[in-house]
């Protein structure tokens, strides 16, 4: 065979082999969700929906969400890789109030985007969208902050620093593409699987996409967040991002949550205060909150070592707490407590290693506490949200026809005491209608009249709860929920409180 027949053979053989590794990998990264929940209306917002054709199986939709109070200060939200545009009401109706108008999109296969879902398109379709974006008369880069999340913020991350078109960054559980090619490649200290690990990244992933590879050639205004209980690998990624990153940045790692976004039930209002406050403060060109350094300050005796963390940013009047994180190597977080005075303060962290990155963040209406510095109350949400936490095992026990008839009746009898405790807000009620539907249906059959009773109180409480617009019902917990699949349960707690009494 002629050496030209060879190397074209050849050629197509490799294009072939890397159409394939590009394939696997969107399918292992990219996971659409089915169906469609919500719109801006349904949340009682004026929306522009748009599409942008990109060819005749392709294409870009979201909405745009204008606010008159906005001065044409904008939000991009990147949702990531297993979200769409109808279940991104949470955040973008929390940017709408804080006075930002918003665009919401999906990527090509997401939502009502058409065309099949791959990592080349999710990044390399953006200069389409911010062209668009550009065209408008309602635009302007400089007021413009880009707001993502997973993957999403690695897509904000590059459209920052290819297209030039914004004045901020706001990135959550920012991931690194590598790390996740490798972790899903055997490692057994080979040639051959560092080799396949390449292989699958240079074959595979869209060039120039790393975070922290890209991160030091940015100077815009940037928020990272990450969360305690993420997987330790993105805390390393984010953590190295942040670390790597060119311009002033923030970095605030949430204690005790999960992935977003488990963060608006852990931290509401805090979540929402402290992104609108950055990103006011950003696009006005005003500090961007906390800033913290680290130095070694001494040997502890014991393998570890002390570390000074230095702060600066609150306001010069006024008493600030603040709570404080370093970030180790193998992306563990420890967390201490401080007040700022003046607009400083100081707090030293007993450490195994040097951190691999320091974070500081304000928190508000915060009173003193001689045992843990400082103590903040939190929302309705987020205290209802803590009361039942303990219960959580029990309720998924529940849920999953695994509890017997004593430890249901046990369960009631904790729900009630927790919400005395600690009224429950309406959105966790909403989420406990199949629990209170469940646990009424067992009472109500119970021989005990006392019991009964409550048990009719509960089915009354379940069809009670049912929130006015189930569509925008969601619930952020480790595992989310998004609209109101408890409609079965409502539906029979009805129809056993019609039924005649006993």
């Amino acid at each position: 065979m002629p050496r030209s027949s060879l190397s074209a053979l050849s050629f197509l053989f490799a294009f072939a082999a890397c159409s394939t590794v590009q394939d696997d990998l969107s399918r292992q990264l990219l996971r659409p969700p089915p169906g469609w929940l919500a719109e801006p209306a349904d949340a009682g917002l004026a929306a522009e929906p748009f599409e942008i054709v990109l060819h005749s199986a392709a294409s870009l939709t979201g909405f745009w969400i204008p606010n008159e109070r906005a001065d044409k200060r904008t939000v991009v939200v990147f949702h990531d890789e297993q979200s769409n545009c109808s279940v991104l009401h949470p955040y973008y109706t929390f940017l709408h109030e804080a006075g930002f108008q918003v665009l919401v999109f999906d990527p090509r296969g997401f939502g009502r985007s058409k065309g099949t879902p791959t990592l080349q398109a999710w990044i390399h379709d953006l200069p389409e969208l911010l062209a668009w974006l550009r065209a408008r008369p309602d635009f302007d880069p400089a007021r413009t902050a880009y707001f993502g999340t997973g993957l999403g913020s690695v897509a904000a991350l590059w459209a920052a620093r290819t297209q030039h078109q914004c004045g901020a960054l706001v990135l959550e559980h920012v991931p690194s593409p590598r790390a996740i090619v490798k972790e899903g490649v055997a490692d057994d200290g080979s040639a051959m699987s560092a080799f396949t690990a390449g292989l699958v990244e240079y074959a595979g992933m869209p060039d120039d996409i790393e975070p922290e590879e890209g991160a030091p050639r940015l100077q815009l205004p940037a928020l990272f967040l990450g969360a305690e209980f993420e997987p330790a690998r993105d805390r390393v990624a984010l953590a190295q991002t942040f670390r790597a990153y060119g311009g002033q940045k923030q970095l605030w790692m949430l204690p005790a949550t999960h992935r977003a976004p488990h963060t608006l039930l852990k931290n509401d209002g805090e979540y929402q205060r402290r992104i609108g406050a950055f990103l006011h403060a950003a696009l006005g060109g005003a500090s961007v909150g906390v800033l913290a350094t680290c130095n070694k300050a001494s040997d502890a005796g014991d393998g570890q070592s002390w570390y000074d963390v230095q702060m600066t940013g609150a306001p010069a009047d006024a008493r600030t707490a603040v709570e404080a994180c370093a970030v180790l190597a193998d992306g563990s977080p420890r967390f201490a407590r401080a007040w700022l005075e003046h607009g400083r303060g100081r707090v030293r962290m007993k450490l195994p290693s040097a951190p691999l990155a320091v974070g500081a963040a304000d928190v508000a209406a915060a009173v003193a506490d001689p045992e843990l510095v400082w103590r903040a109350s939190g929302t309705r949400l987020a205290r209802s949200t803590a009361a039942i936490e303990p219960l959580l095992p029990r309720i998924e026990e529940l849920r999953n026809d695994a509890l017997g008839a004593t430890a249901k009746v046990e369960l009631a009898d904790a729900l009630q005491a927790a919400e005395a405790a600690e009224p429950f807000h309406p959105q966790l009620a909403a989420e406990l209608t199949d629990v209170f539907a469940r646990l009424g249906a067992t009472l109500q059959a119970s021989d005990d009249a006392q019991r009964r009773q409550q048990g009719s109180r509960l089915l009354q409480r379940a069809v009670a709860a049912v929130p006015q617009q189930p569509l925008l019902h969601f619930w952020a917990g480790t595992t989310n929920t998004y609209g109101f699949p408890q409609e079965d349960a409502v539906r029979n707690a009805r129809a056993l409180l019609a039924a005649p009494a006993r």
